[in-house]
Formats: structure tokens, C-alpha cells, sequence
């Protein structure tokens, strides 16, 4: 559990500073555009294609990664699309959950989760995370596209896709890999250092938005609290249950984790570009973040 809280704490740290200097008024509601734009096409890009190029990685990990998460990813949007026929809501707000349930925090926590329980698996943990994205940034985002637009036009949402920066930087950052590219250290480095700003950035993003938009009754935090547990529990335990009923290989312990982590914090910068819903989305990932601490205890002392 420590190992979680550790991960955690900074996070709550940023976004509780973020909330401090918007009620000092050094922060405003003009912040928010620029970091968004600045995480969405510079900050996210980078940060991933950093982590894809900065190890080698063997072709039997990158085999079972493509073959884990796949069928993972695709089993998940399999549930969200049964569980959408239930509920009768607006394509904007099926576009927020669907984005919300997709993009798990499985950067900055699931790596290093993963990595302080077994630091052999830093390979495996960072191989998953990149094949999960790929598939969040084609299918998700083809799905996002498709809901939020106002009229079907297949040709513009393809366009979007292709053109899509967090696609891009999967792509090329695999192909890189996969070529055994080597780039220089002037070209690298700065790359890493553009990467590691958008973390600290939309965790204080957050704090400004929350600070600017409060909470008005507890009403508010009903959704984002059921949207947790089944996120963080439900569809956890579901696959667990699977694989353990067909045998599958204990590899997929990675990839398991990876769909147990709380709501990603890109979920909020991509709010901006496709005008969701921010503020279940804030909340999401305060209320997911909070209650991982716990679910990934039981997650992973489930998984053994």
C-alpha cells in the first residue's frame, strides 16, 4: 500500500497548489487553454515517445504486450458498450465515460507501481503501457471523434485520427524502437525534459479548475464515485475471474494492473479538444486517485 501512497501524495500536492494560487488570484480561467493545448500537442507526445525509444526492447515482450492488451482493451470497450445500451445519455457524456474508463493513469502510476513490486518487469510495465496507448489513441479516439461530432462525416474523423499528435508519437516511437534507431543526446534529452512538464502542468490545471468551478452539494461526486469502483474494482475483478476460469499465462499480471489504475490525467486536457464534460472528469480523477490506494491492494494481493 505504501508503494501506492507514494505515488499518490505528489499528485494531490500539484493539484492542491493548482487550488491555491487561482484563490490568490495569480492563477485564472486563462491558465487553462494554454496548458491543455500545450499537454494535448507538445507535453503528452513527448512524454510517450521518451518511454518508447529510451530501452531496447526484446520481440517476445513486445509479442505477448500485443497480445495481452489487445484482447484486454478490446474485452474493456466489449463491457462499456453493453453497459451504454443500459443507460439512455447524451453522446457527449458517453464520449466523457468512455474516455474516462480508457484512459487509465498507467504512466506515471502503473509503471512505477509495477516496477517497485518486481523491477524486472520495467520492460514488460513500459512495452503494455505503449501498446494499451496505441490502441486508446486509434480505436478510443476514433470512438471520441465519432460521438462529439455533431453530424457523421467519416472522412474528417479519419483525418482527425491520422493527425492525431498522441497517435503520432506511439507510431513513431515504436517504429524508432523497433529499428533500433539511436538518437543523439541533444535530440533526446530535450524531448524527456518537454515530457516531464505535463504531468506537474495538468495536475495544476486541475487545481485551477477546481478552484474556479467548486463542488455545490455532494450530489456531484455520486457519478464519479460509482464510475470508480467499477473502473478501479468491478472490471478488475471481472478479468481476474476470466483469466484464472481459461488458465491464461500469469503474464498478464502487468496488463491487469494496468486497466486496475485510477483515471489518467489526460482525460482533462483532452476535455478542452473535444468539450467534455470537465467536471465529472476532475472529479473522476480525484475520487479514482483517492480510492486506488486501496483497490490496488486488493487488486494485486487478488492477482497473488
Amino acid at each position: 500500500m505504501l508503494n501506492v501512497l507514494f505515488q499518490i501524495l505528489p499528485l494531490f500536492t500539484i493539484i492542491g497548489f493548482g487550488w491555491f494560487i487561482a484563490k490568490i488570484k495569480l492563477a485564472s480561467h486563462n491558465w487553462l487553454k494554454p496548458i491543455g493545448d500545450f499537454s494535448y500537442y507538445i507535453g503528452f507526445p513527448s512524454l510517450i515517445f521518451y518511454n518508447l525509444v529510451e530501452i531496447s526492447i526484446s520481440p517476445e515482450i513486445i509479442e505477448k504486450a500485443i497480445t495481452h492488451n489487445t484482447s484486454l482493451i478490446f474485452a474493456l470497450l466489449f463491457l462499456l458498450f453493453l453497459c451504454s445500451l443500459l443507460f439512455n445519455i447524451s453522446k457527449k457524456n458517453k464520449a466523457t465515460l468512455l474516455l474516462c474508463f480508457m484512459f487509465g493513469n498507467i504512466a506515471f502510476m502503473g509503471i512505477p507501481i509495477i516496477t517497485s513490486l518486481n523491477p524486472s518487469l520495467k520492460q514488460e510495465a513500459t512495452v503494455n503501457a505503449s501498446i494499451y496507448l496505441f490502441w486508446v489513441f486509434s480505436v478510443g479516439i476514433l470512438a471520441i471523434e465519432w460521438l462529439t461530432m455533431e453530424k457523421s462525416n467519416y472522412k474528417k474523423t479519419i483525418f482527425n485520427l491520422l493527425t492525431n499528435p498522441l497517435l503520432i508519437s506511439v507510431i513513431i516511437g515504436l517504429t524508432t524502437n523497433f529499428a533500433s534507431l539511436k538518437l543523439p543526446v541533444p535530440i533526446l534529452i530535450p524531448i524527456k525534459l518537454l515530457g516531464n512538464t505535463v504531468a506537474p502542468l495538468v495536475m495544476l490545471m486541475i487545481g485551477i479548475f477546481m478552484f474556479l468551478n467548486p463542488i455545490k452539494n455532494l450530489k456531484e461526486l455520486k457519478n464519479p464515485l460509482i464510475y470508480s469502483i467499477i473502473k478501479l474494482l468491478i472490471f478488475p475483478i471481472i478479468v481476474i475471474i476470466t483469466l484464472d476460469k481459461i488458465h491464461l499465462e500469469e503474464q498478464f499480471f502487468t496488463a491487469i494492473i494496468d486497466i486496475a489504475m485510477p483515471c489518467a490525467i489526460t482525460p482533462f486536457a483532452l476535455a478542452n479538444i473535444y468539450d467534455l464534460n470537465k467536471r465529472f472528469i476532475s472529479n473522476s480523477i480525484i475520487i479514482s486517485t483517492s480510492l486506488s490506494i486501496i483497490t490496488l491492494t486488493i487488486i494485486i494481493g487478488l492477482i497473488g
